[in-house]
């Protein structure tokens, strides 16, 4: 291409055509980026939905059993009853320091749109290896 030229149809053509090829790429990356979106909604959503009606659960038997179980406790060993519940408090927020510990691990490690960024470094990697020929 000569510069301060018009150009050539040829080179009109095959810019036309890059231009069309990158459009192409960029709508199949979009397509695949909307497909992958929606999957770790769906995942997310359904798992989020399962872990509240668990922990609800999980709430509402505790709040039944834990007076019963402290006045046990405290019957059965002498103890005053503020002192019982006091140390089931001080266990059951341990445990939930542990689990939210854990909780921020497993998070760290969560990938979401995996196939996405191996199709971008697939991409990096072609590229990479025709700019060298």
């Amino acid at each position: 291409m000569n510069p301060g030229l018009p150009p050539a149809p040829g080179e009109r053509a095959s810019a036309a055509g890059l231009l069309r090829a990158v459009a192409l790429y960029v709508e199949a990356r979009g397509r695949l980026l909307h497909i992958e979106g929606q999957e770790a909604g769906s995942r997310l959503s359904g798992l989020t939905v399962m872990f509240l009606l668990a922990l609800a659960a999980f709430v509402i038997g505790w709040m039944l059993a834990a007076p019963a179980l402290v006045w046990i406790v405290a019957e059965a060993n002498g103890w005053h009853w503020t002192r019982v519940a006091l140390g089931g408090a001080a266990i059951h927020l341990f445990i939930g320091l542990l689990l939210l510990a854990g909780l921020k691990t497993r998070l760290h490690g969560i990938q979401l749109f995996e196939e996405t960024f191996n199709q971008f470094r697939r991409d990096r990697e072609w590229l990479a290896s025709n700019k060298n020929d």
